[in-house]
């Protein structure tokens, strides 16, 4: 019995030890890698959320054979779903000509030119933005710095604020309505600034009116444009050789300020497509709000 007590006790030594030696490795790492573990857990998400993107898109059955011409667009239905809020058209392949493919928009330090890559609209008459066109390369995404929490307030797209007017270079006056809206599980603000390059391309020279919507939540990120947005950024991860071209139009109807929706479009330049290739009608819509496409005012029903 005496032998068993003292083989026991022997056992447990020895488990106590392994175990504070696992303590203290562990401890090390954090201490000396402090964003190791968290990086490999924000890449895991990432992918997750990238393959979830996937998923619900091939599952997508609103497919348009339009041959994209605004009118066209205009004339597609929402379904009332957030799935239905993504429209696949020409088969999801992007219409580029070989010319346009091949563009690279150098870059001249002005607003609309700001760096390489980036080739972004001047406001209309009616002070609305127009397109941006891009080509998204990992190179450029390495050098963009944290986005900022806010967009500055004189960043302001057409249809922001209620009774205000464009002065010829800005909107000015009028105030902000932003209703509350259930998305998600949660409450979130009906309205966002909403890029059209996205920010994770360019950084800083994305924040500019000319680069902004007023955008729903719904048509901003879920699903929205982020979905093409995560497509590309994960497609220049995994293949880091490669560039995408993208374009994204604002369309309104007529004269109204805000947009009914936004086509993107962006296929991989190199290898003509094959990494990817894409063509989305994104609707400019909300879930149970009924939108006045001609202010930005809204009701939630």
């Amino acid at each position: 019995m005496a032998n068993n007590k003292k083989a026991r006790q022997r056992q447990y030594a020895a488990t106590v030890t392994v175990l504070v030696i696992m303590v203290a490795v562990l401890s090390y790492q954090h201490f000396m890698f402090p964003g190791a573990n968290q990086g490999q857990s924000n890449q895991q998400k990432q992918e997750k959320v990238w393959k979830q993107n996937k998923k619900a898109d091939k599952n997508r059955t609103n497919v348009q054979t339009v041959s994209s011409s605004d009118q066209e667009l205009l004339n597609i239905q929402w379904d009332g779903t957030l799935d239905g809020d993504i429209v696949h058209l020409n088969n999801n392949k992007a219409t580029f000509s070989d010319n346009e493919l091949h563009q690279n928009f150098k870059g001249n330090g002005s607003k609309l030119n700001p760096t390489d890559g980036l080739a972004l609209s001047p406001l209309d008459d009616l002070g609305r933005s127009q397109q941006g066109n891009f080509v998204a390369s990992k190179k450029a995404m390495d050098k963009v710095t944290k986005r900022p929490s806010q967009i500055a307030k004189n960043v302001r797209p057409s249809g922001w604020n209620q009774g205000d007017h464009f002065n010829g270079t800005a909107w000015v006056g009028g105030y902000h309505s932003n209703p509350k809206v259930k998305l998600g599980g949660s409450e979130q603000a009906l309205w966002n600034k909403s890029h059209i390059v996205g920010y994770q391309f360019f950084g800083m020279p994305t924040m500019v009116t000319e680069n902004m919507t007023t955008g729903t939540r719904v048509e901003n990120a879920f699903p929205g444009q982020l979905v093409p947005e995560d497509d590309i950024r994960y497609a220049l991860k995994q293949h880091e050789n490669i560039t995408i071209r993208g374009q994204v139009t604002p369309v309104y109807n007529g004269n109204e300020l805000v947009p009914r929706g936004v086509h993107y479009m962006a296929k991989s330049v190199e290898d003509n497509g094959q990494t990817l290739n894409l063509n989305y009608w994104i609707f400019n819509v909300q879930p149970g709000v009924t939108i006045d496409y001609n202010t930005g005012a809204a009701k939630i029903n």
